[in-house]
């Protein structure tokens, strides 16, 4: 079905649903709010009478529960490429005569595919939907607008992506739409502590080789840009959650405006916990850090990713393992977590060199760790390095294993880090430093969950060490190259 020419003058919807159309997190810690979805639905409320926003991890209902009579546009955010079935379920069950608009960094990837299998989607939003959505809302033509793809003639259209822009001071998402809080969650326990995010710049400078989000979803390279500190810090004082997820790539690429941001909540005495995405580099500002610690922020996220310098050498990470050792030098000082970010599987690594992961972390005083596979993700530029090296190959969900590295095998050896790693004495060490930097006395809801916390860590690596240990003695299977479970 053609979509239908634009009329010419702003349009005003009289209900608009925005849909997340996912059952459950993508991590196994959550719930975090769809934010992408919500900035979209900030663009739309001054077009419209009604808008709702709707998330199926928490709402009870389908997408057609929650439709009105006088519904005339729903919003679809699509994101990660699980639950496709489910996604177009959702999609295809909006009946005709209301527009449906998708986008999303999956639906940005095959925009063609969406178009073509679910017949009721009137266009894709490709790459950054604000700027598209507000032409649209605009009435400019479907033909005059940048980054959108959808029918005419019986053929898809794909008009040119649209020129990356910088976050605008002004928009950010209307809380008051959302219709439940989210609180941070571990797996199967809830802790009852309420958790919010905050989007205040995008991008990223630097060229890691293994890494796709430094683009949009089109290849682009999306440079380093932000929001005002003025502007993020007026977002947080409306944020009635005490934990607040920074989402940006690099938090801390420009470290005065850091420290901005930290004096204006200061001044107007926000008092909050803040985890951010860092760069190691932001050990060569240490009275920035003392400032940062006093304004709140609470955990640093930081990419160590190889034990190797070889390793951190092809992936352009612009450090070595000295130069690792030289910055925590400076960070373990600080009452901040340091989370760091390993990979497992990396190429050339030998099953030892991964397994040196914990001590490694140790010895700079990581106080935990986020370990990931090595998989190949649209335009990271991993599967010509597979090709250049013999013996590496793609499994079809695009993790890398090798002839001597099964995926069944990197499992197991992230398995084994973890378990080296999270011992008992580690959980203990944590909660001291809990204390602390008054991550646990400053929100009174987490403290009452910090004994279960404790316990269900500790019981959860306790038993997978005593599986591990029941299955030693057992002769492995053959290596699956195709294992993905």
């Amino acid at each position: 079905m053609d979509t239908p020419a634009s009329p010419t003058s702003s349009k005003t919807f009289r209900h608009v649903l925005c849909v997340y159309p996912y059952r459950r997190e993508l991590n196994h810690s959550g719930f975090y709010p769809p934010l992408g979805l919500e900035f979209i639905a900030a663009t739309v409320q001054p077009f419209t009478e009604r808008i709702e926003i709707i998330d199926l991890r928490r709402d009870p209902g389908r997408t057609v529960d929650f439709l009105r009579p006088e519904t005339d546009l729903v919003c679809f955010s699509v994101n990660w490429n699980r639950d496709t079935a489910f996604l177009q379920q959702e999609i295809r069950s909006v009946p005709e005569g209301i527009t449906v608009w998708i986008g999303g960094r999956h639906a940005t990837e095959d925009p063609e595919r969406w178009l073509t299998e679910c017949s009721n989607v009137t266009l894709v939003a490709r790459g950054d939907g604000e700027e598209i959505v507000e032409e649209l809302c605009r009435a400019v033509p479907f033909e005059k607008v940048d980054g959108i793809s959808f029918r005419r003639n019986g053929r898809v259209q794909h008009n040119r992506s649209r020129e990356l822009g910088p976050p605008k001071d002004d928009l950010f998402p209307d809380r008051q739409l959302r219709r439940q809080k989210y609180h941070v969650g571990i797996e199967d326990l809830a802790t009852g502590l309420e958790i919010d995010t905050i989007a205040s710049s995008r991008g990223c400078p630097f060229n890691c080789t293994f890494c796709s989000f430094s683009r949009n979803p089109l290849g682009a390279k999306r440079g380093w840009s932000a929001r005002s500190p003025e502007s993020v810090v007026n977002e947080l004082s409306r944020i009635s959650a005490p934990l607040v997820g920074f989402t940006d790539d690099l938090f801390t690429h420009d470290m005065d405006r850091v420290e901005r941001i930290c004096d204006l909540i200061l001044a107007k005495g926000i008092r909050k916990k803040y985890i951010i995405n860092a760069r190691l580099e932001i050990a060569k500002r240490p009275e920035t850090l003392r400032k940062m610690e006093a304004a709140g922020f609470a955990a640093l996220f930081l990419g160590i990713e190889s034990t190797q310098d070889r390793t951190l050498r092809s992936m352009r990470k612009g450090f070595n393992t000295a130069t690792i050792r030289e910055h925590f030098k400076v960070l373990r000082d600080t009452s901040m977590f340091l989370h760091g970010y390993f990979i497992i599987g990396n190429i050339g690594e030998t099953e030892n060199e991964m397994l040196s992961i914990p001590a490694f972390a140790r010895e700079l005083g990581v106080d935990t760790l986020g370990l990931s596979a090595l998989r190949v993700s649209p335009f990271s530029g991993l599967e010509e390095l597979v090709a250049k090296n013999p013996g590496y190959h793609v499994a079809h969900n695009g993790k890398i294993y090798s002839d001597q590295l099964s995926v069944q095998k990197l499992r197991k050896i992230r398995r084994a880090v973890y378990r080296r790693y999270y011992t008992t004495r580690h959980f203990l060490k944590l909660l001291r430093k809990s204390t602390r930097n008054g991550t646990f006395w400053f929100l009174p809801g987490l403290l009452p969950y910090a004994p279960r916390i404790l316990w269900h860590g500790m019981r959860r690596w306790r038993h997978r060490a005593r599986r591990h240990a029941a299955r030693r003695d057992r002769t492995s299977p053959p290596a699956n190259n195709g294992d993905t479970k």
